[in-house]
């Protein structure tokens, strides 16, 4: 790793070049590795008296921890940096029909405390009274000073109106729809608060900890509920102009291809006619219900009604990748979701098809990070966002160097 300090343009100030150095040096100390003041100057090009001042700052703020690493120095017993494990956290949210899933997560998105909780039927005002609930939990149980918790960063199914801080096309919970979702977390949790597409924090968390951390571009598609997809384009998330990049069914339902749709109630209903042969010989048993999951394990076990079900998700997953590919030519694309999870009955079948049609067809995945993926992204981007807060308080406040 070598980062190295940023050129300061004409006409910036003392405060900001200081602001950019403190970012710069708390760059190479948030991987967690112990690291040494020389260590810091060469990879950054800042002089050891600058960065001497850099770290008093980065300590005098709860970024950083110095100790002595006896492992790297037995000898001299030299002072090392690292951050501050209980320094600053965020709270990462993933809002969905039926789990809330929290994480309390601090410096590099480290994990301090996760739990989700059930939220079936609950109203927009009481699921934001349980993210209020679940945060407090979190914190408990962590054994943090709440103080620490800077920033909230959470995920939903819906299309997030970035001026207003509405909720849109809430498919999956209607009661969102049109919901004030922003300014209510606030008001709930205490601090400032990101609300994004809850895909689109799949992707991210993909790009920073999962499979799409070595790919320029890439797309996570999933499929499952519903259908959504997070682009990622030259290194940065890509919302769209209204938020809305990525919902490949406004596309297809616009042009009346609903029958392309790969989530589960059309596979369900694609498959009804062949229930009875597809529940097997636990067809007459009470309650028997026909599901994805029984789906995918029958095609596993080489039932061939389950087996040509499966083409035929291959063959829609495969339409929806079509048109990602021809308008944004990723280089990856990232399966996800209930159903796209299920990269070993899915991938071989899905990259023959793309094959067939596309001149380019993109590279296929299956998720690192499963159902973590959303939370993965809200605790990247949350613990991002809180150290940023810090930073710029304390260059607000103190005297430039």
């Amino acid at each position: 790793m070598n980062t190295r300090a940023p050129r300061p343009a004409a006409g910036v100030t003392a405060t900001t070049l200081r602001e950019m150095n403190i970012r710069t040096v708390w760059s190479v100390i948030e991987g967690g590795h112990p690291i040494s003041r020389a260590e810091i100057a060469r990879l950054t090009g800042i002089s050891k008296p600058t960065v001497s001042v850099l770290l008093e700052e980065l300590l005098a703020i709860g970024l950083v921890t110095e100790s002595p690493d006896t492992a790297r120095d037995p000898s001299h017993g030299a002072v090392f940096f690292g951050p501050k494990p209980d320094g600053v956290h965020a709270l990462a949210l993933d809002l969905g029909a039926h789990r809330l899933r929290g994480v309390l997560a601090g410096p590099g998105a480290a994990i301090a405390a996760r739990r989700d909780v059930d939220v079936r039927g609950l109203d927009a005002p009481r699921m934001v009274a349980a993210a209020a609930e679940l945060a407090a939990t979190l914190i408990a149980e962590a054994g943090v000073d709440a103080g620490t918790v800077r920033y909230a960063v959470a995920g939903v199914p819906g299309v997030v109106d970035r001026h207003t801080g509405r909720v849109w096309q809430a498919l999956n919970i209607p009661a969102l729809n049109g919901f004030a979702v922003v300014a209510e977390l606030e008001a709930a949790l205490g601090v400032p608060v990101t609300v994004e597409n809850d895909i689109d924090l799949a992707a991210l968390g993909e790009n920073t900890h999962g499979t799409g951390a070595a790919a320029e571009s890439f797309a996570f598609l999933s499929v499952g509920t519903g259908v959504g997809a997070g682009l990622v384009l030259h290194g940065h998330l890509h919302r769209g102009f209204s938020g809305a990049a990525g919902e490949l069914d406004n596309a297809f339902d616009a042009q009346g291809f609903a029958d392309n749709d790969p989530c589960a109630a059309a596979i369900l209903e694609y498959a009804a006619p062949h229930a009875t042969e597809l529940l097997g010989p636990g067809a007459a048993a009470p309650g028997a219900e026909l599901t994805t999951e029984l789906l995918f394990d029958r095609a596993r076990a080489g039932d061939p009604a389950a087996a040509a079900v499966v083409d035929e998700v291959a063959r829609r997953i495969s339409a929806y990748i079509a048109v990602l590919a021809a308008v944004a030519d990723v280089e990856l694309v990232i399966l996800g979701g209930g159903i796209g999870l299920n990269g070993d009955l899915l991938l071989h079948r899905v990259a023959a098809l793309l094959q067939e049609r596309l001149p380019y067809p993109p590279r296929l995945e299956v998720s690192a990070l499963g159902d973590g993926a959303v939370l993965t992204g809200a605790a990247a981007l949350g613990a991002s966002e809180a150290v940023e807060r810090v930073i710029r308080e304390r260059t607000k406040t103190a005297s430039p160097y």
